[in-house]
């Protein structure tokens, strides 16, 4: 599957979705995090501090399966994971800050430059306005 499908999924469950990658920290650059928002009381986070996207998305792997639902679908391999994470280290790489967001109600959120714009359809095309943005 691809990144965008996996964090599309957790998305449908209600469960917000965050990525960063913090170029000038000397160690775990990268940030995942989750969230369930509050319904009734109900509040759900987790997600942490990680060297590697790859060790980001494992943990919240581990952190999803603890919510009720089926997610027999968390194993399966994340083809282009790799491909992302050279284009946020890169961009870490020069001081910039990229931050995508995905959930259900917003779609696809871009945090670039200090700005945040919302309603991306696609991770690619909230990825591309975040380059446009940086100057990319």
């Amino acid at each position: 599957m691809r990144l965008a499908d996996f964090v599309e999924r957790v998305g449908q469950t209600g469960v917000v979705f965050m990525m960063k990658m913090d170029g000038p920290r000397p160690r775990n650059k990268w940030t995942v995090r989750l969230n369930k928002p509050p319904y009734v009381g109900e509040y759900w986070f987790a997600g942490g501090d990680f060297p590697r996207l790859d060790q980001g998305l494992d943990s919240a792997r581990r952190d999803l399966v603890t919510l009720p639902g089926d997610w027999s679908w968390l194993d399966e391999p994340i083809s282009d994971a790799d491909a992302y994470a050279e284009l946020f280290e890169a961009i870490g790489d020069t001081g910039e800050l990229l931050i995508v967001q995905y959930g259900l109600g917003s779609k696809w959120v871009l945090f670039a430059g200090g700005d945040e714009q919302d309603g991306y359809a696609s991770l690619d095309e909230c990825v591309l306005a975040g380059l446009a943005k940086l100057g990319w």
